[in-house]
C-alpha cells in the first residue's frame, strides 16, 4: 500500500508514537482520491488530526466532513470577488453568486 505513505506520514507528524489504522486510513481515504489531489488530502487530513484529540479520532467522520479541515478550503473561499465589483472580496454568497458586503446588504 505505497499510495498510503503520504497519510501515514501525516499521521506520524501529529501522532508519532501511535499505530495508525492502515485498513481504515484506506478504506476512506481511496474514494476521496477520486475526486480530490493528494496534497488536498494530506492538508485536510493534518487539519482534522491537529484539530481533533486522539481518543475522538474517527476517519468516517473526517470523510464525511472532508473540506472543513483545512486552511485551504478558507483560503479559496477569500478568494472569491463580487459578481458585481470585481475589485471587492466577496463576504457571502447569494444563489451562488458570491458578493461584496455592499451587494449582500442591498439584496
Amino acid at each position: 500500500m505505497s499510495w498510503l505513505k503520504p497519510y501515514l506520514r501525516t499521521w506520524y507528524k501529529t501522532y508519532p508514537d501511535s499505530v495508525p489504522p492502515m485498513a481504515q486510513l484506506a478504506h476512506y481515504v481511496k474514494p476521496l482520491l477520486k475526486a480530490h489531489a493528494e496534497q488536498r488530502i494530506v492538508e485536510e487530513l493534518a487539519g482534522y488530526l491537529g484539530k481533533t484529540p486522539p481518543q475522538f479520532l474517527n476517519l468516517a467522520k473526517f470523510a464525511a466532513t472532508f473540506g472543513s479541515w483545512s486552511n485551504g478550503h478558507a483560503k479559496q473561499q477569500a478568494k472569491l470577488m463580487c459578481v458585481h465589483h470585481a475589485d471587492r472580496p466577496a463576504v457571502a454568497t447569494l444563489s451562488r453568486n458570491p458578493l461584496c458586503r455592499e451587494c449582500f446588504e442591498a439584496s
